[in-house]
């Protein structure tokens, strides 16, 4: 039996240290609502969390995981992030 099911993800934990920022945050919500039987994809940058919801007849949880976790690795990947120290302004 097709429907929707609601999938939670912790953005901070799928782009662990470095990697989380908004930037690289979004590019991931981006990517997963291009997701053929996506139907819905919610992100909180600020709080870091990611919401799917899916069409279980064309797309199952467990390929909606894979999905998610390839896509957050195909980010850290392909993204260099820089720390900058500022000095003098004190």
């Amino acid at each position: 039996m097709a429907g929707t099911h609601s999938h939670e993800f912790d953005l901070t934990t799928l782009l662990p240290g470095p990697h989380y920022c908004a930037a690289c945050a979004e590019r991931v919500c981006t990517g997963v609502s291009a997701l053929d039987g996506v139907t819905d994809v919610t992100c909180d940058l600020a709080h870091g969390s990611l919401a799917v919801e899916h069409d279980t007849g064309r797309l199952s949880r467990a390929d909606v995981e894979t999905s998610v976790r390839r896509i957050a690795l195909e980010v850290t990947d392909s993204v260099a992030h820089a720390a900058y120290r500022l000095t003098g302004l004190d």
